[in-house]
């Protein structure tokens, strides 16, 4: 059984901040089940990158003035703050402009395909700009999207998650000058993709995912696959390493493929190891891949495609786990109409642990969920703030009353404070299951965590007779101790989506190291008296009263 795991990310292209629909998607989702994985000590890799080679990269630059690699750059820089900032600890970051790994990976990608005959040249018709003398795809072109209807952009669709070949769009114009472009004839080196229908059927079959993600999955499969150019007429991209395509750039999204094994090649190299070791790695680990519903189709469909054509020994993912949109007031986030909250404003206000249980919380797993100021307050305010906070305070003083500063050492516990103690080991359990793979809801984690809050608050409440009658007695001690155990319980299964607060807590428990899932479950008599750090300990704070104010300002 494998137990090693690589957990990708979908790389974010740099070409603008990161707004909190960014955030909640599969940057948070992967290292949240990183580390609950990493809790119970599994090794695990979390491997993203900068998708610098978008088409939306050069438009950006082209709309600034600037020169794009800059610009790619600049906000690279950004994206790795934010990601510092939310606590992301991603094993590796690569930046394909900067990393040699990354450009040989691709070459040999490219080139294998081409000289297994997995790619060949093809003949067909592409959009063409004639105001702007420029082959139009991706980023460079809209239109309606020939399945649902809805503005898309070239070759894939956000709404419906389906691609284009660009020349099917509805009414498409060019998003540079607003023409009206023409087709032309171009030759391109295609994948034929409908190759592989059954090979991905297979797949799919034995692949942990959404339901959502199954039907679009099951209906791309149903008709005919087209092919796709994996080479496009552009200047922007790496070159193409093949005898008569030089001055072609490589498809974006098929260099993705080889920029994952290049990330884990990165990873390789930082641990002092062999890159040339990657292909061992990533058969021997398993392979969780977080990414959007709108990016379903490259990650379930093309990808694995071009993974069974480069190297039919090479390991295919385990499971897909994707996110739908995270929107700001029922509508999608909008730079252009300033209907946006940036990541990196929100987080310099607000401390990480808060935006991370927030984005958690309201996750936006199956369905499409919406940040509101007034839910953002009511999480951070009375759930936070107010019951956590509450509890944490009040725990504390009950040690220092009955233990003297010091975790006391159970005794014999009564029926009431083993069904409790039972209850706390009850959530732990579901709140982890949550963050597996096949199961992954940070919904379902963030509630089992305010559960438990919940019924240590009345647990605490129920033997507070007790402890005020009897502070000395043996049933007092053991009272605090189970309610201490259930602290270290909230630390070690917070710790995945929170945890620069699952460390302070476990350090004011007066527990040494990381939170861990052992030492948070152990048996109801614990290991022994220990002291806890002197107080008062201030985990979460309300929000001001115009916070909304201060990051919408800036």
């Amino acid at each position: 059984m494998l137990t090693r795991t690589l957990v990708t990310a979908a790389p974010p292209t740099p070409n603008g901040d990161l707004h909190l629909g960014h955030l909640s998607g599969p940057y948070s989702g992967a290292d949240i089940h990183t580390r609950a994985l990493r809790l119970h000590g599994t090794p695990v890799r979390y491997l993203t990158g900068s998708d610098v080679h978008q088409s939306y990269v050069p438009l950006k630059a082209r709309a600034l003035g600037e020169d794009p690699l800059a610009l790619a750059d600049r906000y690279a820089d950004v994206v790795a703050a934010i990601f510092t900032s939310a606590a992301f600890e991603a094993d590796t970051y690569v930046r394909p402009q900067h990393s040699r790994l990354h450009q040989e990976a691709v070459r040999d990608f490219v080139a294998t395909l081409h000289r297994t005959g997995r790619i060949v040249p093809r003949t067909a018709e592409g959009l063409h700009c004639a105001a702007c003398d420029r082959y139009l795809f991706e980023g460079h072109v809209s239109g309606g999207c020939p399945r649902c209807g809805a503005d898309s952009d070239g070759n894939s669709c956000e709404e419906c998650a389906w691609p284009n070949v660009c020349t099917d769009l509805v009414d498409p114009v060019c998003n540079t000058c607003g023409a009206t472009p023409v087709a032309r004839t171009y030759e391109r080196l295609v994948f034929p993709l409908g190759r592989y229908t059954d090979r991905l059927r297979a797949l799919h079959a034995g692949t942990a995912m959404s339901p959502q993600l199954e039907e679009l999955c099951a209906g791309l499969l149903a008709g005919e696959l087209p092919d796709i150019p994996v080479t496009h007429p552009t200047d922007w991209g790496l070159p193409v390493p093949v005898a008569g395509f030089e001055e072609q750039r490589v498809y974006v999204w098929a260099e993705m493929v080889p920029g994952y094994f290049a990330e884990l090649q990165e990873a390789l190299r930082a641990e002092g190891a062999d890159p040339g070791g990657w292909r061992e790695e990533w058969n021997a680990s398993r392979i969780v891949q977080f990414f959007g519903f709108d990016n379903g189709y490259f990650h379930t469909v093309l990808f694995p495609a071009l993974m069974m054509a480069y190297d039919e020994g090479l390991r295919l993912p385990d499971a897909f786990v994707t996110n739908e949109f995270f929107q700001l007031d029922d509508a999608k986030f909008s730079k252009s109409r300033g209907h946006a909250i940036w990541a990196d404003a929100l987080l310099a206000k607000v401390p990480g642990s808060v935006v991370r249980f927030a984005l958690a919380h309201d996750r936006p797993e199956t369905a499409r969920t919406s940040f509101t100021w007034d839910r953002f307050r009511r999480l951070a305010d009375e759930e936070l703030a107010g019951a956590w906070q509450g509890w944490l305070d009040g725990l504390f003083r009950r040690v220092t009353a009955v233990g003297g500063g010091r975790v006391p050492a159970p005794g014999t516990p009564t029926p009431s404070q083993a069904a409790f103690a039972s209850a706390v080991d009850a959530l732990a359990d579901e709140c982890l299951a949550a963050l597996t793979a096949e199961t992954f809801s940070p919904q379902r984690a963030t509630r089992c965590l305010g559960e438990l809050v919940r019924l240590s608050t009345a647990f605490a409440a129920g033997q507070s007779r007790l402890l005020a009658a009897r502070p000395g007695d043996d049933r007092a001690r053991t009272a605090v101790a189970l309610e201490a155990r259930a602290a270290r319980t909230l630390a070690a299964c917070a710790h995945p989506l929170m945890p620069d607060f699952a460390r302070q807590l476990w350090h004011a428990l007066g527990l040494p190291g990381e939170p861990t899932r052992d030492a948070g479950r152990a048996d109801l008599r614990g290991t022994g008296t220990h002291p806890v750090v002197p107080g008062p300990h201030t985990f979460f704070t309300p929000l001001p009263a115009d916070i909304d104010t201060r990051v919408m300002g800036g």
